[in-house]
């Protein structure tokens, strides 16, 4: 048994149930609406669930694993690692200041570092337009409020 994927599978459960608890808070919404607020998120607690159950399931089960062309397993990449954790804590820490376009663009360049891009440049642009295009999809288009940041002066 691999016990490193059991209690990353034990991690993934306990993440559902505590999105479970939240979600059980939340209010219910109008009686007219045909889904409700807690719709979405009690999806995505039973998806956790799911692939915390399976995720449990695979690492039970005894089973010769077979790595590309190595029996050994591959090392953690700790730069990518780091990449990905910074990505993530700046996204949290700029995503008020800054607003949501810029943390996420931010975030997604991290993320394509991490994952060895060789074109910082085109990177930062998608990221831009992909946040960019997010935000006013959300913010316009559907009514929600996003962080706006610097874009409230462009309003």
């Amino acid at each position: 048994m691999a016990k490193g994927e059991l209690v990353l599978a034990l991690a993934i459960v306990a993440l559902g149930v505590f999105l479970l608890i939240g979600v059980s808070k939340i209010r219910l919404g109008a009686g007219y609406d045909r889904i409700g607020p807690r719709f979405f998120p009690y999806a995505v607690a039973a998806g956790l669930l799911l692939l915390g159950g399976w995720t449990a399931w695979e690492a039970s089960r005894n089973r010769e694993r077979k790595l590309a062309k190595t029996k050994a397993e591959a090392p953690l990449n700790w730069v990518s690692f780091g990449y990905l954790g910074l990505g993530l804590l700046l996204n949290l820490a700029l995503l008020e200041r800054a607003g949501f376009v810029i943390a996420c663009s931010v975030q997604f360049w991290l993320a394509a570092r991490a994952f060895h891009s060789k074109r910082p440049a085109r990177d930062a642009v998608v990221g831009v337009l992909l946040s960019a295009i997010v935000y006013f999809a959300f913010s316009r288009l559907l009514g929600l409020t996003l962080p706006a940041g610097i874009l409230e002066r462009f309003s």
